[in-house]
């Protein structure tokens, strides 16, 4: 069991990240691809990761670069692979996790060894040798440029929804009714935030507030960090109501959105914050049948992402709606100018 406990100042410090985090769904994808849990719910996505690594060549650093740091054997992998600079993208973060100190190096692979072991190449990073680095880093890039992010637009879809549910949660009944959201997978009761962990631990925020991070790849419980003296994250998983589809079918989408109608095309500028089917009805003078008729086409487009929460279905635009959105907006002449010839 893990029991965070916060302060006053930790609550005003807690925030949602703004998007999900590419290093933390390498770690996580990685337990999902060789790991047993959650087999079944990604098991698509597992039987295409692994047929194009597999073609691509990247099986070999997977296994002999990654699956070490990643072991499916126990639930520990070093922190310094997660660094809070992920949220800033794979490249902020690929170079964060280049830069950590080498006793941080030292100690979090001490601590792997001592449960799994640790692949010779590994000792390479705390010596500096530049090819232990140059090895880490291929690994990384290339795992997620061939496992993860033909899926990004999906995967952002799902976390924008899980964001779109959290504010509305926070502007309900503040920060208290938001953290009161995350059950039955996180138990809130003031001051302290109680969920199931491996190991029976307990984490004193003491004014340095949470981050929590939505994630895809996360199954079951959230993930902490090791380290309780570290700035603090707590990674969970996102509802996925929705399978990651395959490249090429979400390449169809465009061709859908160009058939927007003014009607359709309102409610989608609408969803930008999140909207229930009842808020886009009232909003736009429709029925709410008429709403989720619209809802329904966009979702199929790929164009907005639906969540069920408490009896109501919230409707957030995925980024492949965002740029639509923007790409009309850019098109559109201002005010008394004319249009360009």
């Amino acid at each position: 069991m893990l029991r965070i406990h916060f302060t006053g100042e930790d609550l005003a410090r807690t925030r949602i990240a703004p998007a999900a985090d590419p290093l933390w769904e390498i770690a996580l994808s990685m337990y999902r691809l060789a790991g047993r849990r959650g087999r079944a719910a990604f098991a698509a996505w597992r039987h295409r990761a692994r047929a194009d690594l597999a073609r691509l060549d990247g099986l070999a650093s997977v296994r002999q670069v990654l699956s070490p740091l990643f072991p499916a054997a126990s639930s520990y992998f070093p922190d310094f692979l997660t660094p809070p600079d992920g949220i800033l993208g794979l490249e902020a973060g690929v170079d964060a996790v280049l830069s950590a100190p080498r006793p941080r190096l030292r100690r979090e692979l001490d601590k792997l060894a001592s449960r799994t072991g640790t692949p010779s190449w590994a000792w390479g990073l705390i010596d500096g040798r530049r090819d232990a680095f140059s090895d880490l880093q291929r690994a990384l890039r290339g795992y997620f440029e061939t496992a993860v992010e033909p899926y990004w637009h999906d995967i952002q879809a799902m976390v924008d929804a899980d964001r779109a549910l959290r504010g509305r949660a926070f502007l309900d009944g503040g920060i208290d009714h938001m953290l009161a959201s995350f059950r039955p997978t996180v138990r809130w009761r003031p001051p302290v935030m109680t969920m199931d962990h491996p190991v029976d631990r307990d984490v004193h925020l003491s004014g340095r507030g949470l981050v929590l991070i939505p994630s895809y790849f996360c199954w079951g419980a959230p993930v902490p960090l090791a380290d309780p003296a570290l700035p603090q994250v707590l990674v969970y998983p996102v509802e996925r109501d929705q399978v990651l589809a395959a490249p090429r079918a979400r390449q169809a989408h465009g061709a859908d959105a160009r058939l927007l109608g003014a009607t359709r095309a309102a409610i989608l500028r609408a969803t930008v914050n999140g909207a229930t089917t009842g808020e886009l009805a009232q909003r736009h003078g429709i029925s709410p049948s008429s709403a989720s008729q619209h809802t329904r086409v966009l979702r199929e487009a790929g164009l907005i992402t639906s969540r069920r929460s408490a009896g109501n279905v919230i409707h957030t635009i995925t980024e492949v709606g965002t740029a639509l959105v923007e790409t009309a907006r850019a098109r559109t002449p201002a005010a008394g100018r004319p249009p360009p010839r």
